[in-house]
């Protein structure tokens, strides 16, 4: 993984402080929650912005990394792994989507007290960040070096409140 909790704090806080030097039970749930996410969603993203051929020959070389070296895949690599990641805002986007809903034995629920709020605010401002990233993302995968790649243009488009 090229991202792991730590990326989730500050304008991507999801309420995970693991640092506390205390062991607690529902930190751990939550820990194994976003690194679900991590694994699931990081994958996608790559895949979105390399096309499928292009992430596996990526992710590979990522895999054997001590074995050799890759100028092309280390300047994306290091673009991915900022602090503030566009792989972060992605994941993020798809985390707390999620955030409102708990899945419970009689069913999906929400909160009980209509306390919640929507999450699109934050959503809209992780995935316009997002695109604002993958527009250096994409001028790097312009290169020549990089022919093969697939970039999904929808990672390109900004969104607003209505989803447009």
């Amino acid at each position: 993984m090229i991202i792991d909790y730590e990326s989730f704090t500050g304008l991507l806080s999801v309420g995970i402080n693991p640092d506390t030097g205390a062991p607690s039970i529902t930190r751990d749930a939550e820990l194994g929650k976003i690194e679900s996410y991590i694994s699931v969603y990081e994958q996608e993203y790559l895949i979105r912005i390399l096309g499928e051929d292009m992430c596996k020959a990526f992710t590979d070389y990522l895999n054997s990394k001590e074995d050799s070296v890759d100028d092309k895949w280390d300047r994306l690599l290091a673009i991915l792994s900022e602090k503030y990641s566009p792989i972060a805002c992605y994941i993020f986007f798809k985390y707390i989507a999620d955030g409102n809903y708990s899945v419970t034995n009689v069913g999906t629920v929400t909160s009980a007290n209509g306390d919640a709020v929507s999450p699109q605010v934050l959503q809209i401002r992780a995935w316009n960040d997002m695109v604002n990233m993958n527009k250096r993302v994409y001028k790097l995968l312009q290169g020549k070096e990089y022919a093969g790649v697939c970039f999904n243009p929808c990672m390109l488009r900004k969104i607003n409140c209505m989803g447009i």
